[in-house]
């Protein structure tokens, strides 16, 4: 099916920023990228930002993409666990534009009230999926912790995210994607 011209752009944005980053893509930039003119980008986005917002949407919907197929009916609570540390190492392998454009927003979402809405909007829907999938009552009353479900989420997010970046940042060394398989430590008394 044919790409409509909003979609196009949409998908140039994406790619631009995740290649350059958003302060190094211009609308310029992006309208080349989708064979459109400049005034388009206007007329469906109004401006560069209202074009970045909606790529924070589209980040977020491919993220939930990628969960829908990781995720099976019946798994357990710790496969459930198991398998958000493996849906990282796989995007981080197969689609590392994905974090590249996450890191982006994230970075903009510190100075920025638009983006930072939207994007703690992502990260809690994340954080709300695995505290509803992972750890339920039954794993907090397993692992025998202190720590609520959301705290455990939470870090579970955090240290994702975090060694996300670093494999990012050194993508040769092997020892960093492998490293979130230690997150699995979360499942242990």
């Amino acid at each position: 099916m044919d790409k409509t011209q909003e979609e196009k752009i949409l998908d140039a944005a994406y790619h631009c920023i995740a290649k350059d980053g958003y302060a190094r893509t211009s609308l310029r930039q992006i309208a080349q990228e989708a064979g459109v003119a400049v005034s388009q980008i206007s007329y469906h986005y109004t401006n560069k930002e209202g074009l970045l917002l909606a790529v924070v949407a589209r980040a977020a919907q491919n993220y939930h993409e990628y969960m829908k197929g990781f995720m099976k009916e019946g798994m357990t609570p710790q496969e459930k666990g198991e398998q958000f540390i493996t849906l990282f190492q796989e995007v981080l392998q197969t689609d590392p534009e994905l974090f590249r454009v996450l890191y982006d927003l994230a970075g903009l979402a510190l100075w920025s009230e638009p983006f930072r809405d939207r994007v703690r909007d992502v990260f809690a829907g994340i954080t709300e999926q695995i505290t509803t999938e992972v750890f339920d009552a039954d794993v907090l009353a397993e692992l025998g912790n202190e720590y609520s479900a959301k705290t455990l989420a939470s870090m579970l997010f955090g240290g994702l995210f975090g060694i996300a970046i670093q494999a990012l940042l050194e993508p040769e060394d092997v020892s960093i994607r492998n490293s979130l398989s230690a997150l699995s430590v979360i499942f242990q008394k």
